[in-house]
C-alpha cells in the first residue's frame, strides 16, 4: 500500500488524502457539484492520472465535457488518449435495468487493472447517486459502498461519491456516513467536513509519526554534523601529516635555503669589521655590510616563517590571498630540491589575477605536493631535458587556473582515472595520499583539479579555485 499524498483540487480537503480514499461529498445545487468535480478531475490530469466521471443528473455527459473543457483546453487530447473517461450511470451501475455491485465492483477493478498496466499514476474516479431508488436498491448499494472498503486501501485508486442533499433523509445520511472514510457537505457555498473515527485515529497516527521521524531526523542530522566534523578534523590532521613528511624529505634543500643568507649574514658582518678596523675606517662601505647584514637576516627569518607556517598544525582559514605570490614562496622552499635533481623551473604566471579567499598553507601544500610529484616524476628520465613549467591563468568562469606541467615520463591510460584516488600511487614506497589530500582541499576551496596529457611527454596536473 501506498502512502504517497495526493492533491484532490478540493479545496477543503487540498491534499490531505492518500491513495486508497473512499469519500463522498453531500451537495445542495448543480454549481455545487460541478466546481468540486470540475476541479477534481483538473486536478488528476495533471497529475498523469487515469480519471473516470459516471454522470448522472442533475447534469448530461454532453453538459459535463463541456463544463470540464472550459476549465482543462485540451480535454479533446485527454479523451482521445483514453486518459479521461465520462460515462453515464445508467450504463456502468444499471445494465439490465438492475444494480449488481459484484459486477460493478469487478467492472471497476477490471477497469484499474487495464490503468495500471498502462504505466498511469493511479486512477480517480467519481459517480453521483441520482439514479439510485432508495426503496429498490439501497440497501444494496450500501452493501456494495462498504465492501469497497476491504480493498481499495491496498490500490492506487481514490473514490469519491456524490449525494443529492435534498433527496437523502437521516437514515440515508447515516448510512453514507458509516460506509465512507470521510464525508464533504457544501451547503450555502460553505464546506463542512465529517470524519470518521478511523480516519481520526490514523490522523493522529500519522502525525505522531511524522513527529516521531522529524525527531528522528534531527537525532540523525546532529549525529552526521559530528561525523562531519570528525571527518574534517581528520583531514586536517592528515593533511599536517603530509606535511611534515613533505618538509621532512626536503630538509637538505631547506637547510640549503636556510644556510644561504645565514651564510650572507656572516660574510657581511664581517665585512662590516673590516671596514670598521681600516685606517681610517670606512664607514660608508661598512654601512653598506651592515645593510646586506640586515637584508639577509631578514630573508633567513623570512625562509624560516615559510617553514614554519607549513609545519606548524592550525585550524583552516579563510584569507584573502593572491595565488602567485603563494606560488613564488613555494618554488622559493624548492628551489635546492629543484636544483639537485637538474630540474629547469620556468613560469608564467598571468597578471592582474583576481584574488581568491582560501587557506595560504593548504594551497601552497598542494602546489609543494605537485612540484615535488613533478620533480620525482622527471629524476628517472636519463635522456632529454627536465623542464617543468608552472602556469596561472583565468578559467572559463572567471576564477584561477594553476598549472604545473612537467617533461616526464608521463602516465599510464588507468592512472589519468586513479591518480586522486587515496592509496593510488605510481612510486615505489608510496602511501598514495599526496593527490588524494590535494583534491580534498582543492574541492573544500570550492574548486575542482584533474589531470591531462602534455601536448609533449610528461603529465600537466591543473586545479581551478573560484574568486572571492
Amino acid at each position: 500500500m501506498t502512502t504517497e499524498m495526493r492533491k484532490t483540487g478540493v479545496e477543503v480537503v487540498g491534499d490531505m488524502v492518500a491513495w486508497g480514499a473512499h469519500f463522498c461529498l453531500f451537495y445542495e445545487t448543480r454549481e455545487d457539484l460541478l466546481d468540486t468535480l470540475i476541479e477534481f478531475f483538473k486536478s488528476g490530469l495533471g497529475r498523469e492520472e487515469y480519471c473516470l466521471w459516471v454522470v448522472a443528473a442533475p447534469f448530461t455527459i454532453e453538459e459535463a465535457t463541456a463544463a470540464l473543457k472550459a476549465a482543462v483546453p485540451d480535454l479533446d487530447r485527454h479523451l482521445a488518449d483514453s486518459r479521461m473517461e465520462i460515462g453515464s450511470a445508467s450504463d456502468w451501475f444499471l445494465q439490465g435495468g438492475t444494480f449488481d455491485g459484484k459486477r460493478v465492483t469487478n467492472a471497476l477493478y477490471e477497469k484499474f487493472a487495464r490503468v495500471s498496466a498502462r504505466g498511469y499514476a493511479g486512477m480517480r474516479a467519481t459517480a453521483d447517486t441520482t439514479w439510485l431508488s432508495k426503496k429498490d436498491f439501497w440497501r444494496h448499494f450500501c452493501d456494495y459502498e462498504d465492501g469497497l472498503n476491504e480493498v481499495i486501501g491496498n490500490q492506487s485508486l481514490a473514490l469519491l461519491c456524490t449525494y443529492p442533499l435534498a433527496t437523502c433523509g437521516a437514515h440515508e445520511i447515516l448510512d453514507v456516513v458509516r460506509t465512507h472514510q470521510f464525508v464533504l457537505a457544501r451547503r450555502h457555498g460553505n464546506w463542512d467536513i465529517v470524519e470518521t473515527a478511523a480516519l481520526k485515529r490514523a490522523k493522529a497516527e500519522i502525525k505522531g509519526l511524522n513527529e516521531e521521524l522529524e525527531q528522528r531526523v534531527v537525532e540523525r542530522t546532529n549525529q552526521l554534523m559530528l561525523a562531519s566534523e570528525a571527518l574534517r578534523e581528520a583531514q586536517t590532521q592528515l593533511a599536517h601529516v603530509n606535511r611534515v613528511a613533505t618538509m621532512g624529505e626536503l630538509s637538505a634543500s631547506i637547510a640549503h635555503e636556510v644556510m644561504q643568507p645565514i651564510a650572507a649574514t656572516v660574510t657581511n658582518a664581517g665585512a662590516a669589521l673590516r671596514w670598521l678596523n681600516a685606517q681610517p675606517p670606512n664607514l660608508e662601505r661598512a654601512r653598506e655590510a651592515l645593510g646586506n647584514t640586515v637584508k639577509a637576516g631578514n630573508r633567513a627569518t623570512d625562509v624560516i616563517g615559510r617553514i614554519r607556517a607549513l609545519i606548524k598544525k592550525a585550524p583552516p582559514r579563510k584569507d584573502i590571498l593572491e595565488i602567485n605570490g603563494a606560488i613564488l614562496e613555494v618554488i622559493a622552499l624548492t628551489r635546492g630540491e629543484i636544483l639537485k635533481n637538474g630540474v629547469s623551473v620556468q613560469t608564467q604566471l598571468a597578471e592582474g589575477l583576481p584574488l581568491i579567499q582560501g587557506d595560504r598553507v593548504q594551497l601552497q601544500q598542494v602546489i609543494l605536493n605537485l612540484i615535488i610529484n613533478a620533480v620525482e616524476a622527471m629524476s628517472a628520465v636519463s635522456e632529454g631535458a627536465r623542464e617543468l613549467l608552472i602556469s596561472t591563468g583565468k578559467d572559463a568562469s572567471g576564477g584561477v587556473l594553476v598549472a604545473v606541467r612537467d617533461s616526464g615520463p608521463g602516465l599510464k591510460p588507468e592512472g589519468f582515472h586513479r591518480l586522486f584516488d587515496a592509496f593510488y600511487t605510481t612510486k615505489p614506497g608510496g602511501m598514495g595520499m599526496g593527490l588524494s589530500i590535494c583534491r580534498s582541499i582543492v574541492e573544500a576551496h570550492g574548486g575542482r583539479i584533474w589531470t591531462s596529457r602534455s601536448a609533449g611527454p610528461g603529465t600537466a596536473l591543473q586545479f581551478t579555485l573560484p574568486v572571492g
